[in-house]
């Protein structure tokens, strides 16, 4: 019986990942390169930990580069595709991981303000589109691969004002758009190209810094978590790579929750 997994599931494959200078992007860039993938890390402003991120793969002993792509920019996208194949040869994996990481996006409906919520799509959604747009002709030329799109979980709180765990509007139209987005191109592209995508809850980070949100409502989100515990982005990039993987071959069109059972299907 052919072994899934050695360790080495990527040896002389090509990703790419989105938003790598991000947390859970980054842990994925880091967690494919220990695997043989060659690494193209596209960051948008965090350029200090996408540098990071590459040194920690070449340490390693894996190989990438890492470069400046803005999602919401076709030509950005473009180019950096183009860069990918010219500088690697293939490519035979896309992470999207990019998002938009904003307080305006955590508030109630009424709060809710329509530039932001474009914006929000703009990166989200519409920026997932467009990278795999650019990727899938060559993802298909070198044989098929995969693309794994990253949604999120919507909350199961009763608590209105706490937007961890009812989880706001506008954010919750925009990671739905991906797993709608997800399931409909994974019948486009079948049996070429599988796609998928994982669903994180709640996950270690800097929640009032870079949300807004006070401590009492991350820790009243963790009270409705089995798991008691905030995920690691170790633990997301662990379930992309089996996602990628040969390992994942009769898996397309899902869209995997990493919650914590935060979110629980049946």
């Amino acid at each position: 019986m052919e072994q899934w997994n050695n360790g080495r599931r990527f040896e002389g494959k090509v990703a790419i990942v989105t938003g790598a200078g991000g947390a859970l992007g980054g842990a994925v860039a880091r967690a494919l390169g220990a695997e043989g993938a060659k690494v193209a890390i596209g960051y948008r402003s965090s350029a200090d930990a996408a540098a990071e991120t590459l040194a920690a793969i070449e340490a390693a002993g894996g190989t990438g580069h890492a470069s400046r792509l803005e999602v919401t920019d076709r030509a950005s996208v473009d180019a950096f595709v183009a860069a990918t194949l010219e500088r690697h040869g293939r490519l035979d994996v896309l992470v999207n991981a990019a998002g938009r990481i904003d307080p305006a996006d955590a508030v109630r409906f009424a709060d809710s303000d329509e530039e932001a919520f474009a914006k929000l799509l703009d990166v989200d959604l519409i920026g997932t589109f467009r990278v795999c747009q650019a990727a899938v002709p060559h993802l298909r030329e070198d044989g098929g691969g995969a693309i794994v799109n990253f949604s999120g979980s919507y909350g199961n709180g009763t608590n209105q004002e706490n937007v961890v765990n009812s989880v706001a509007v506008t954010y919750s139209a925009a990671k739905g758009g991906v797993r709608a987005f997800t399931s409909a191109l994974a019948r486009d592209l079948a049996p070429d190209i599988r796609v998928n995508a994982v669903a994180p809850g709640p996950i270690a980070a800097n929640w009032e810094g870079d949300w807004g949100i006070p401590k009492e409502h991350v820790d009243e989100a963790l009270a409705m978590t089995p798991l008691g515990r905030m995920g690691m982005p170790e633990e997301i990039a662990e379930t992309v790579l089996y996602l990628a993987s040969d390992g994942g071959a009769y898996t397309t069109g899902q869209v995997l929750e990493v919650s914590g059972g935060w979110i629980l299907d049946g």
